[in-house]
């Protein structure tokens, strides 16, 4: 039995973004649609760095609309 953690997330535009644990703390982003795809490894660092830019746009975007 694994413990790795994968995530899919399915977007409104029919865009599929899955997360996936990769090579010892780091993450594996894969992005796919109709007729496109791509994904990137990120080092721990890396995937924090953009957790934190999600953050801060997401906390942002909670600020304009209240």
């Amino acid at each position: 039995m694994s413990n790795e953690i994968e995530i899919t997330i399915y977007t409104n535009d029919d865009v599929r973004v899955s997360i996936d644990e990769w090579d010892d703390g780091g993450v594996w982003l894969g992005l796919r649609g109709r007729g496109h795809g791509g994904h990137c490894t990120l080092t721990r660092a890396e995937a924090q760095k953009m957790r934190d830019a999600l953050d801060a746009i997401l906390l942002k975007a909670m600020e304009v609309a209240a």
